[in-house]
């Protein structure tokens, strides 16, 4: 079986992939259960793309970089799979559409709103802080609090770069801890750890495992179902008995949890092995019907 996994450049100018100490293992554990792995970085070739055709028995979307995601949707398109899959991963990047999802689903999240004029938010903020936040955004990358009425009138509004607003995505504060609970999700096995926030360190990134709460675990499942993903992370605020979800990720670093790595592979395998399989049983019928 052959599986694929998409990775953004190491920044070096060359062509080798970015390569985590998580991801180095998950490969070498498929590597040495049998399967082809190959490391693609999509920015370092030139793609054709009439000829645009799945090569390999599963793909991981590892890379979320706009060319990596064009290139998925075109693969979707003609028939590859994908790990976690085109639409949930495009879904799950805008926090503006997850969040609608989630909520719809019943999933617990603060109180969010999205406009193209920040000024129109600032009835908003009552003496609670309110969280500005890019809508494609990850690791907590422009993210800042807003405290008053006359901070939020001065939050500058964002445009493309032909000039259109690009939405703004604003979410109440919640009292908590002063940490996040990440929980970590494969397939049906589930890790949590507890980190500050920002993490700014690998200690604060590596946390510190913690236990599930049952809700905690139903809520991490019910994300999972909502935005259809296979491997993802939920981020978590927590007060007392109630819990707020924040931020779901799409195959994350899963960084902290030690088994990941090991349940990523398996899982990968498995589910490139049934398809190879899949992909086996049909050509044999085909070649069969030839004769």
């Amino acid at each position: 079986m052959r599986i694929a996994f998409f990775l953004t450049s190491n920044g070096s100018g060359e062509e080798a992939p970015h390569v985590s100490a998580v991801t180095t293992e998950i490969v070498e554990r498929l590597r040495s259960m049998g399967a082809l792995v190959d490391l693609l970085v999509p920015e370092t070739r030139a793609w054709d793309l009439a000829n645009i055709r799945p090569e390999y028995d599963l793909y991981v979307l590892k890379s979320k970089t706009p060319l990596t995601m064009s290139l998925a949707g075109a693969l979707t398109m003609a028939g590859a799979v994908i790990v976690n899959g085109y639409r949930a991963t495009v879904l799950t990047k805008d926090k503006v559409a997850s969040t609608a999802v989630l909520a719809a689903a019943g999933v617990p999240v603060p109180p969010s709103w999205t406009t193209g004029r920040p000024d129109l938010l600032s009835r908003l903020v009552n003496g609670a802080p309110v969280w500005i936040k890019p809508s494609g955004g990850s690791r907590g990358r422009g993210v800042f609090c807003v405290r008053t009425a006359g901070e939020m009138r001065a939050v500058e509004a964002q445009s493309d770069p032909w000039g259109l607003p690009l939405p703004l995505f604003a979410q109440q504060g919640v009292e908590t801890s002063g940490k996040d609970l990440k929980v970590y999700v494969v397939g049906e096995k589930m890790w949590a750890i507890t980190r500050p926030w920002p993490a700014v360190t690998m200690e604060d990134k590596l946390g510190r495992p913690a236990e599930i709460p049952p809700s905690v675990r139903e809520t991490a499942r019910a994300c999972g179902r909502a935005l259809g993903l296979e491997l993802y992370g939920v981020d978590f605020l927590l007060s007392g008995d109630q819990s707020w979800v924040v931020d779901v990720n799409a195959l994350p670093g899963f960084k902290g949890p030690v088994e990941a790595p090991a349940a990523i592979a398996h899982y990968l395998h498995q589910r490139a092995q049934g398809l190879y399989r899949s992909t086996g049983k049909v050509r044999r019928q085909l070649s069969e019907a030839s004769r």
